[in-house]
């Protein structure tokens, strides 16, 4: 069994706290702001439904560019020579709020394995759902990693196949998924499941 293979218990487990996203809303131009710098290349993974036997996996993955929405500097969503992990979120959702507030207060106070890098999409915005805008949101909690906009019309989410939030893409260094995830997963499941994908042991 390959080491990213994940137990058929997990699957149900997680999915059960996630707020849908609307891939069919396109706000107006007043509310694109950055979101447009944001691009994707590649064939796009089949949306994930949480099923075990995900067809993405062994899948090559799209990879996007776009601005940090707390630092304005160019992030490449795409494996750097070492696996990535990435992770969608919406400022509106309860789900990913709990998520958000949860996994950075213990990343605040742990470190990633070393080989693994990880970036956050706000996705499925939507300014007068609240919560607005996710800079400030992402900036409030403390997130330190890079994060980086969908576009106005969900190029990202759609790309990596993400139907609800959170969502978590985990890539190989070569680029391939090795398995994905939706829901509160909290930090000890992201860490398990870190690890798991750094090869290391649990």
């Amino acid at each position: 069994m390959k080491r990213w293979l994940i137990p058929a218990v997990l699957v149900p487990m997680v999915i059960a706290g996630a707020c849908r996203g609307d891939s069919n809303r396109m706000p107006p131009a007043t509310e694109q702001g950055p979101n447009t710098e944001s691009s994707v290349r590649g064939k796009a993974l089949a949306p994930f439904d949480g099923n075990e036997q995900d067809p993405a996996i062994g899948q090559l993955a799209p990879s996007a560019r776009g601005s940090d929405l707390l630092t304005g500097e160019p992030v490449l969503v795409a494996p750097s020579g070492r696996p990535l992990v990435i992770a969608f979120f919406a400022h509106w959702c309860p789900h990913c709020q709990r998520e958000v507030a949860a996994l950075t207060e213990w990343l605040l106070a742990n470190k990633l394995p070393a080989t693994v890098d990880l970036i956050a999409v706000s996705t499925f915005e939507a300014p007068e759902r609240g919560n607005y805008p996710p800079a400030k949101w992402l900036s409030g909690q403390g997130w330190r990693h890079p994060a980086v906009p969908d576009t106005t019309s969900m190029k990202l989410a759609e790309a990596f196949g993400a139907t609800s939030v959170p969502y978590f893409v985990f890539i190989e260094a070569d680029g391939t998924v090795a398995f994905r995830m939706s829901g509160n997963i909290g930090p000890e499941q992201l860490s398990s499941a870190m690890k798991r994908l750094a090869g290391t042991s649990i």
